[in-house]
């Protein structure tokens, strides 16, 4: 089993694509408000982590929340 405070802590990439599966599955089932605040909130690395694990439906409706707001 990972570690994951361990990965968080010693190597941050890894730790990226331990918890970027993960994410992807959350936030298709946020509502866009959430979803929304949550993209905007973190980093850049971690969304180009998961952004790889979003669909295209998915990855559309994060492009519409950015433009509206």
């Amino acid at each position: 089993m990972t570690d994951e405070r361990s990965l968080y802590e010693t190597d941050r990439n890894q730790w990226l694509a331990f918890v970027a599966p993960n994410m992807a599955r959350r936030l298709a089932t946020e509502p866009d408000a959430t979803l929304g605040a949550t993209w905007a909130r973190i980093p850049r690395d971690y969304q180009t982590a998961v952004w790889q694990h979003l669909d295209e439906p998915q990855r559309a409706r994060i492009r519409t929340l950015r433009k509206a707001a």
